[in-house]
């Protein structure tokens, strides 16, 4: 594809590429000082590499002759099923009809920001409010860039509700909202040194929880996996994160095995892969960040779900992110969507998120919002962990 610059409202212009190799890796970096790791032309270098069954579109927006924005998109197929299993409440008869029904299509969806890394808007900038208003024209643009497939849907995701109001042009664009899972962060105090200085910070109720996870998973063993070990546990790997990505009721896209020795031959000792074993067998394993000086990101799990129910797995791993990130003298650690109740249970705090979808069938459309408007995650009831200080 040729690079073309477009005009859009007053002084802004954009130029669309189809691969991030075209885009000067120097260039990319510098949009923002501040540039998020997962937004790193490195990162995104490896996403695209290993997902070859994606399109992906990447995009450079100018003020008169600069660089002020950097966006990039996915074109991946979409299963409804994914908004349908959202929807908690029963249904029966005719709408039970309709929902299996709708669960059966499919759409090329057009993706704003990496479908792989939770809470990713795929917008690099330093005034996103301006950039945000540009999107559904952007998205037009971007329409026109793809020749054999092109998108039948557009979604933005990842927007918390304290910018909503930088979405206020979306309804005039007949893009609808709907409500995703939270994202889930945890902070870290800055007098916590060790993981008995978190222990004693919360009530002894979640104490004595605590210490029986930590009793009950005694025997389950962790491993900090060094690069070989990585490329011999592919098998295991795969077989671990479909576990979990079954139990989900929302995923977009599914990742490459290929990821997890990526990143490690990417960021070396900033990137750990910690095994879990019982006995022999690796029963579980977790991605962890260690990129940002402030913040751990936890993302990518593999779960044996009958060691989980057993010895409460998941639940140890949440203990072992917490002393992983004081060890490593974090202030925050970024969990991700799913398992917001049980996250909270050990002080993560849920920051509601909304997203905005749009079908290129003006008829689809049109009824969308009757659909989007009955589909909402699974209640949860957020905990807090910690003692009230007087």
């Amino acid at each position: 594809m040729q690079v073309q610059t477009i005009r859009l409202a007053n002084s802004i212009s954009i130029q669309i590429f189809e691969h991030i190799s075209a885009i000067d890796e120097q260039v990319w970096n510098s949009i923002t000082p501040n540039i998020f790791f997962y937004q790193t032309h490195q990162f995104l270098s490896v996403i695209e590499e290993i997902h070859t069954a994606i399109q992906f579109r990447y995009v450079l927006v100018y003020k008169e002759d600069k660089i002020v924005a950097g966006l990039y998109t996915q074109l991946l197929d979409f299963s409804f099923r994914n908004l349908v299993n959202y929807n908690a409440n029963a249904s029966t008869g005719i709408k039970s009809k309709v929902k299996q029904y709708i669960a059966k299509k499919d759409t090329k969806l057009l993706n704003l920001g990496n479908v792989f890394f939770t809470g990713d808007k795929g917008i690099i900038c330093q005034q996103g409010d301006n950039i945000i208003s540009l999107l559904p024209d952007i998205f037009t643009k971007l329409y026109t860039s793809f020749t054999k497939q092109k998108p039948s849907a557009y979604l933005v995701a990842n927007i918390y509700l304290q910018d909503e109001s930088k979405c206020a042009s979306f309804s005039s664009h007949a893009f609808h909202p709907f409500i995703t899972e939270p994202d889930m962060l945890m902070p870290i105090a800055a007098a916590w040194t060790s993981f008995d200085d978190y222990l004693s910070a919360i009530s002894s109720k979640y104490r004595v929880r605590d210490k029986k996870i930590l009793a009950l998973s005694s025997s389950i063993k962790t491993v900090n996996f060094t690069l070989e070990e990585i490329k011999n546990n592919r098998a295991q790997f795969s077989y671990l994160y479909a576990n979990v990505i079954n139990h989900v009721a929302f995923n977009m896209a599914t990742l490459s095995v290929d990821f997890f020795e990526r990143m490690k031959l990417l960021y070396a000792d900033k990137f750990n892969i910690i095994g879990y074993y019982k006995e022999e067998a690796l029963v579980g394993f977790a991605c962890l960040f260690n990129v940002d000086e402030n913040m751990l990101h936890v993302h990518y799990i593999g779960l044996d779900y009958a060691i989980n129910k057993e010895q409460k797995l998941y639940n140890r791993m949440l203990l072992d992110f917490v002393k992983f990130a004081i060890d490593n003298k974090k202030n925050k650690i970024h969990f991700g969507r799913t398992a917001t109740e049980i996250k909270s249970t050990i002080g993560a705090q849920a920051f509601p998120l909304n997203a905005y979808l749009k079908m290129q069938n003006p008829l689809l459309n049109t009824s969308l919002p009757y659909f989007l408007n009955r589909i909402k995650p699974a209640e949860y009831t957020l905990r807090n962990p910690f003692r009230e200080l007087s």
